[in-house]
């Protein structure tokens, strides 16, 4: 019995391990957070690495039938969530109820990328280059629908 329930946490632990692909979901949270861009939806999320990785990001995705959305990524914020390095909040979209979640860099994400070496320099380039671009552009419409 001790043997089955140690071996459930080993696996448990295992599961929750954060690797490359993690790193650079937080990663993109804390770029995304240093361009003003505080909680962000799951939706842009999957926009966002949908087009890394067609700019050659070393670490790629599946996406469900070249669609913007991948079902490794949904599994992946929700692991960071379960582990502290995101946290998930809920935003009333309309008066009368529409809950929308949005996700958010912690602390503890933010120290996570303050070791060396999480991230190659070059996909840390890539991702602070197509974020970059991401947001401008969406600011750049925002502007003008403003006027």
């Amino acid at each position: 019995m001790w043997l089955s329930s140690t071996l459930k946490v080993l696996v448990i632990s295992l599961a929750l391990k954060i690797d490359a692909k993690d790193a650079r979901i937080i990663y993109v949270f804390k770029i995304l957070k240093n361009n003003g861009v505080i909680s962000v939806r799951e939706s842009a999320i999957h926009k966002i690495f949908y087009y890394l990785s067609k700019n050659k990001l070393s670490v790629k995705f599946d996406f469900w039938e070249d669609r913007k959305f991948s079902y490794e990524i949904r599994e992946r914020l929700e692991k960071l969530v379960e582990k502290g390095y995101l946290k998930k909040i809920y935003f009333v979209e309309h008066l009368g109820g529409v809950y929308t979640p949005v996700y958010l860099l912690t602390e503890k994400g933010s120290n996570f990328l303050e070791k060396r070496g999480r991230i190659a320099k070059k996909d840390m380039k890539i991702i602070e280059k197509i974020v970059g671009d991401i947001i401008k552009k969406i600011r750049s419409k925002k502007g003008k629908k403003m006027r």
